[in-house]
């Protein structure tokens, strides 16, 4: 994802999970007990936790409990020539095929651009 943001503004962004909800999928996020977040999907409750965050590397990475599966994020958030660009790595929770895995993943373009229009109109 690319936007006309610095990258500082961006982990700020993502570090605060209730700004989340702005991809459109994830809602009613609040703050849980040993730093998850829960809140609520299509599919049902889910939970995430930033398991490494290093700003002043860009990273972000996460665990995400949903829907009977835990997926490991890895996200970078690096500079560019006009702002910068985040990137994630998801790992194919075990129990998933590639199609299945593939089909998991189908939201997360909506939900990317949902975060880019918040990034650029309110940051």
């Amino acid at each position: 994802m690319n936007v006309s943001r610095s990258t500082d503004i961006v982990f700020e962004f993502f570090e605060n999970l209730k700004n989340v909800e702005s991809g459109g999928i994830f809602k009613d996020i609040t703050r849980g007990e040993d730093g998850w977040w829960k809140f609520n999907t299509p599919a049902g409750e889910a939970k995430l936790k930033i398991d490494r965050a290093v700003r002043e590397l860009g990273i972000l990475d996460h665990v995400f409990v949903g829907d009977g599966l835990v997926w490991q994020v890895y996200v970078r958030i690096v500079p560019n020539q006009h702002g910068s660009t985040t990137s994630w790595t998801f790992i194919r929770p075990d129990g998933l095929d590639d199609k299945q895995f593939e089909e998991q993943l189908a939201a997360f373009d909506i939900e990317t651009e949902g975060w880019k229009k918040a990034l650029e109109s309110t940051h």
